[in-house]
């Protein structure tokens, strides 16, 4: 078995081996399995780099090509293997698991031929369908910072998808909302503290949807405009009751199906 060969053979084994982390993207745990994820898979892509290393650089053009299709068609072969209707669940997992795991383990080292294989190897998943769903290129910067900024909440990433900007009627009121009243109680507290756990894992799975508008703009409609009502006729704790069920609903919907 020569290098590539090799180097192919340890991809699959990082995708397989990587699924079983799915349920563990949350904010507090995924720095801690990526770290760990880090150590075990080095190899993986210190073989990669070496394997463009030992080509000229008139031939990485094709080895891209080659490396790119490895994990794409060894995932759909799997998925053919599935009968359709136990399917859903697989995408959904599948897909979590290139774009917040795979991916960003790949590039991270920022080499301009392991972004270059990360890049083409999302286009053929899209272009094959392995999935149901779109995948789109990520880093480990980018999700982790996520966790840290507003951009990641499904509020906010409603009203983007509405083009209101950050500091709109809306958003100004969620959060005034959450700092004086749900901020006030431990079990407020914990509510939000939940959101903000589940939050960015939703946000990626909904945006991997091709009717992503068209979902964003029902949870406008069935979870934020009465939320947003309540708020405005006083009733906080009738806005705290619709606000947990957003949030169980969410769970069941997009973490647990």
């Amino acid at each position: 078995m020569d290098r590539i060969d090799t180097v192919s053979k340890e991809l699959t084994t990082l995708f397989d081996e990587m699924l079983v982390h799915g349920k563990e993207f949350r904010r507090k745990s995924y720095a801690g399995v990526m770290e760990d994820a880090r150590k075990r898979y080095a190899h993986t892509v210190d073989a990669v780099i070496a394997c463009f290393a030992d080509v000229p650089e008139d031939e990485r053009g094709a080895l891209t090509e080659r490396l790119a299709q490895v994990i794409p068609e060894y995932a759909y072969e799997k998925m053919q293997a599935v009968k359709k209707r136990n399917r859903d669940r697989m995408y959904v997992d599948y897909n979590m698991n290139m774009a917040v795991y795979v991916v960003p383990l790949l590039n991270e080292s920022k080499e301009k031929n392991c972004v270059a294989l990360t890049e083409r190897m999302v286009e053929l998943w899209n272009e094959k369908g392995v999935t149901n769903m779109r995948l789109m290129h990520s880093t480990y910067d980018e999700i982790a910072g996520g966790f840290d900024r507003k951009l990641c909440y499904i509020t906010t990433a409603v009203c983007e998808s509405m083009g209101k900007p950050d500091d709109c009627y809306e958003l100004m009121s969620f959060r005034d909302f959450r700092d004086s009243y749900l901020m006030e109680t431990p079990d407020g507290r914990a509510l939000v503290e939940e959101y903000y756990e589940i939050a960015p894992g939703i946000v990626m799975l909904i945006d991997m949807q091709k009717d992503a508008p068209e979902i964003y703009g029902s949870i406008y409609k069935k979870y934020l405009a009465p939320c947003l009502k309540f708020i405005e006729e006083g009733r906080y704790e009738a806005c705290r009751e619709h606000y947990v069920s957003m949030v169980c609903d969410f769970k069941e919907k997009y973490l647990y199906a």
